[in-house]
């Protein structure tokens, strides 16, 4: 195993966990996307936020969606021929042989998948500061 992208233990378990939301940032994003402001006003409202609900829902989008981008953007960063099953392996926990399994195409083998996944974290966690 290549010492180059070693991260503290604890630091890729925060790491792995927010990449595990993934799916619920995407989901949270599409259910802000389709309700109406006045719904979404009234959840911020009960949280005990006071603005205006078109704004809020608007920053909330930016927030989730600037989330997802850097998990995305980190996977093409690491190797644009992978990124999607990077993505399917960080936010899921699928692993490489599953992912086999189901017919996902790897462009690569098992080792150097595993290495460009190390070398994702270790990016994220750079860019997470």
């Amino acid at each position: 195993m290549s010492e180059k992208y070693e991260i503290n233990g604890n630091a890729y378990r925060e790491l792995l966990y927010f990449c595990l939301q993934y799916h619920d940032f995407k989901e949270e994003i599409e259910d802000i996307t389709h309700s109406g402001a006045a719904r979404y006003a009234t959840l911020v409202k009960n949280k005990g936020y006071h603005s205006d609900p078109t704004a809020s829902k608007g920053e909330r989008i930016a927030r989730l969606s600037s989330k997802c981008e850097l998990i995305e953007q980190t996977a093409i960063e690491v190797d644009d021929s992978i990124y999607q099953a990077l993505i399917n392996n960080v936010t899921t926990r699928i692993t490489y042989e599953q992912m086999k399994a189901c017919g996902i195409e790897i462009l690569c083998g098992r080792r150097q998948f595993y290495e460009k996944r190390r070398k994702f974290f270790y990016l994220l966690n750079i860019k997470k500061g």
